[in-house]
């Protein structure tokens, strides 16, 4: 019986070690600003509802924008390069633009 009560003793010794050793281990983990890391990622996905908000904005409005000077430049005889040169587009963009017949 007393062979037992010192052998559980020593596991318990040995377990109290293995915890003691983890937590010096893994501390700095403990020890972390949750709080702070909580709140960017608040502030982060804000910024990304942000961004989806101005990508769809910018995919309605000035994409029409373009299409119209793209339709008058090539009204006023201007090339595919030159319009592309103007506006900052690729060529096969312009031509695109300018093989669909849709016009706004």
């Amino acid at each position: 019986m007393q062979i037992f009560l010192i052998l559980l003793l020593i596991i318990d010794i040995i377990m109290i070690g293995v915890f003691v050793f983890f937590y010096m281990r893994f501390k700095k983990v403990f020890e972390l600003p949750w709080e702070d890391i909580k709140e960017s990622i608040e502030r982060a996905q804000e910024l990304v509802n942000e961004l989806k908000k101005l990508k769809a904005i910018s995919e309605k409005g000035p994409e029409r924008d373009l299409k119209k000077e793209i339709h008058l430049l090539a009204q006023q005889g201007y090339s595919f390069k030159e319009i592309a040169k103007k506006l900052g587009v690729s060529e096969a963009e312009v031509e695109l633009v300018l093989a669909s017949k849709k016009k706004y």
